[in-house]
């Protein structure tokens, strides 16, 4: 069976047939494929830096909530905020949470630990507070996420 590269595919909505597809049949990485280029589709629409990888990552989670849902999810109020305040702000206040940004664990179970919210701020840490960066560092660290993988971001 010959399967398709989703990172050859530049329409989302060819890629969200084809992730239907996947899910239909079963191939969950091929679906996670297609969300993941649908997410870098995305954010190549912005600057490059902090600003790319924030969207990337936005609509990544926002595709992982999609999927759970089973409708169209937008993350209106990260959105609203990011509109008002910019990505550093979201991202620094993300992570000075106790909680992990959202798509985090999905993101890492499947080697993407680089487009968590806490790798961007880890990655970018000459953009960000001393204390946004330790703390990125330590949710990283205490989920066991490599730090030589964040560091490509």
């Amino acid at each position: 069976m010959n399967i398709p590269d989703p990172k050859t595919f530049t329409d989302p909505e060819k890629l969200r047939k084809l992730m239907a597809n996947a899910v239909r049949l079963g191939y969950d990485d091929l679906a996670f494929g297609c969300q993941l280029r649908i997410a870098e589709l995305a954010g190549a629409e912005h600057e490059a830096g902090v600003e790319r990888a924030f969207w990337t990552s936005l609509v990544a989670a926002e595709e992982f909530r999609t999927a759970e849902n089973g409708r169209a999810t937008k993350l209106i109020k990260v959105r609203a905020k990011h509109k008002k305040f910019g990505a550093v702000r979201v991202l620094s206040e993300q992570v000075m949470t106790p909680d992990l940004s959202d798509g985090f664990d999905k993101l890492v179970a499947h080697g993407r630990g680089d487009l968590t919210g806490e790798a961007i701020v880890v990655g970018h840490e000459d953009e960000f507070s001393i204390d946004a960066v330790n703390a990125a560092r330590k949710k990283l660290m205490d989920h066991g996420v490599a730090m030589t993988a964040t560091v490509a971001a």
